[in-house]
């Protein structure tokens, strides 16, 4: 690896850590309080109200399994922070949407949390100029995409004819 070893170590380091923290819980009001997964789909949901994409689509572009991301929208629709539609043209397809009380929960908290997630990273990062972050971006979508591409090449099942 080389030169890139220190920087490897600390994307191994960073899953882990993630991984860790995916089940502590923020509050966020009263019997409300969301994992970091669940934030980043409801931050989702938030960011792209406009957009129709189905929940596979949204499932697929934030890297989680289908059966996770059905949990965690079934979760967030049982809080009242998400609500499920269908189009008149297609039922098969759900379509999420931001609740009122989602909205205002997101509005209230985001800016405090993204501040105490991120403040510090992106500080470490405001000396790089554009360009270069774009191309730090660029390599970590190719990662990202060569591990997706690794877990999806699993062995296929082999049957067993019952007698």
């Amino acid at each position: 690896m080389g030169r890139y070893r220190p920087l490897v170590a600390q994307l191994v380091r960073h899953s882990n850590v993630v991984q860790r923290a995916s089940t502590r819980r923020t509050p966020l009001a009263e019997g409300i309080a969301l994992t970091p997964p669940e934030w980043q789909v409801f931050e989702y949901i938030l960011e792209h109200q406009e957009d129709d994409a189905c929940m596979n689509c949204i499932s697929e572009r934030l890297g989680l399994a289908q059966s996770t991301f059905s949990k965690i929208t079934k979760y967030l629709c049982e809080l009242g922070l998400v609500d499920k539609y269908q189009a008149e043209s297609n039922r098969k397809n759900i379509i999420l949407r931001p609740s009122e009380l989602g909205i205002e929960l997101y509005a209230r908290h985001s800016a405090d949390i993204d501040r105490e997630m991120f403040g510090s990273f992106f500080e470490a990062l405001s000396s790089l100029g554009d360009e270069q972050l774009a191309q730090f971006t660029a390599a970590l979508e190719t990662l990202n995409r060569t591990i997706a591409r690794r877990e999806d090449k699993s062995e296929p099942v082999r049957l067993i004819k019952k007698t």
